[in-house]
Order: structure tokens, then C-alpha cells, then sequence
């Protein structure tokens, strides 16, 4: 099984777990990526949701209603799954080293050196930005099927986001939803 398959797979798999009777509360979807250990080799995506009662919950602590129903810090905090993750995914990170050395793109532990440090630099962008066209492709995928909108009951958006928001984050969620799905999200994170 190659790495997108099995990054589909686990991500399909959570999203059909989430409870039937939450479903109907759910209003996004978080595909959350981050580096394991700060290890720009091994990207992991947490799959996730957030839910109208959730955002009810927190807009005490918010500035804002938008701030309590956006920003990741106020959301559930849930991991349906982890991919990649070492732990709880060995073979996913197994498959996610296989894939990025069949793209040419692993690299070892360096020795020193500024060229080292620059070329590291370049391959670790890279990296990042092939695992994001990943789950952004998923996520496409997982609306053209149909998929979310038979497991949340409607079309949502999913965010693909780091903790940071910027306008790199904005143009992912975009192109990962349907034309205009996303775009209360992306109005949020450009306002900011």
C-alpha cells in the first residue's frame, strides 16, 4: 500500500467514526499537519472536527464569535487519527519514509555546514509541500464522492491548517473544498 493510499485509508476511516448523533453538529473538518518532533522529514496529519456546540462552549474565552469558531486553539482538541505518527501509526510512518525517498527528498542527519543547512532548507520545503498537495487532494477527493456529506450529513469544509494561520493556509483550505465552501474560514484568516 503506497503512503496517499494508506493516508486516505485511516483519514476515511476516522471521518466514518465520527458518532452519528454529533454529526449533525459537526461544521468543519480539521485536517491538521504538523512535524513529528519538529522533524521536517515525518509530517503528520490529525484528523479532526469541531462542533456548534463546542464553539457555544468557548466564546467566553474568545475575542470574537469567529475567533472561538475558527481558531484551532478553541476547537475539540479530538484526534480521530494521527498519520504518520511513529507511535500510533508505524506503519504509516513506514510508508511516509518510502514515499518521500521514492520523491527523492529524504535526507540524513547532518554533518555541518551552510551548504548542508541550505539544501536541507530546500528538501524540507519541498517535503512540505508535497504532503500538503496530499491531503489537500484528499480532501477534494473526499468531497467529490461524496464522502463527508454521506458521514457529517452535509458538505463541510475541511481546513488544512498548521497552528499558525496565514495566507498560505487560507489558499490550501481553498483549493482543498468545493468553490466558496471554505470561504467564511479564508475571510477570517485574511482579516487577521
Amino acid at each position: 500500500m503506497t503512503f496517499t493510499d494508506h493516508l486516505e485509508r485511516l483519514t476515511a476511516e476516522a471521518i466514518a467514526a465520527i458518532p452519528a448523533a454529533e454529526a449533525p453538529d459537526v461544521y468543519a473538518l480539521s485536517f491538521f499537519i504538523d512535524n513529528e518532533g519538529g522533524d521536517s522529514r515525518r509530517p503528520v496529519l490529525t484528523v479532526g472536527y469541531n462542533t456548534e456546540t463546542q464553539v457555544d462552549r468557548t466564546l467566553h474565552n474568545a475575542s470574537d464569535p469567529a475567533e472561538a469558531r475558527w481558531n484551532y486553539a478553541f476547537w475539540l482538541q479530538n484526534e480521530l487519527t494521527v498519520v504518520g505518527d511513529r507511535n500510533s501509526d508505524p506503519a504509516g510512518a513506514a510508508a511516509r519514509e518510502e514515499w518521500i525517498r521514492q520523491l527523492g527528498l529524504w535526507y540524513e542527519e547532518p554533518v555541518d555546514g551552510a551548504d548542508w543547512v541550505s539544501s536541507v532548507g530546500a528538501l524540507a520545503a519541498q517535503i512540505e509541500g508535497r504532503f500538503n498537495q496530499a491531503c489537500c487532494q484528499l480532501a477534494r477527493s473526499l468531497h467529490a464522492t461524496g464522502f463527508i456529506e454521506r458521514h457529517v450529513g452535509r458538505p463541510v469544509p475541511v481546513l488544512v491548517h498548521e497552528l499558525e494561520y496565514y495566507e498560505g493556509i487560507a489558499r490550501r483550505t481553498e483549493s482543498a473544498n468545493p468553490t466558496g465552501l471554505a470561504d467564511d474560514f479564508t475571510a477570517w484568516v485574511r482579516s487577521g
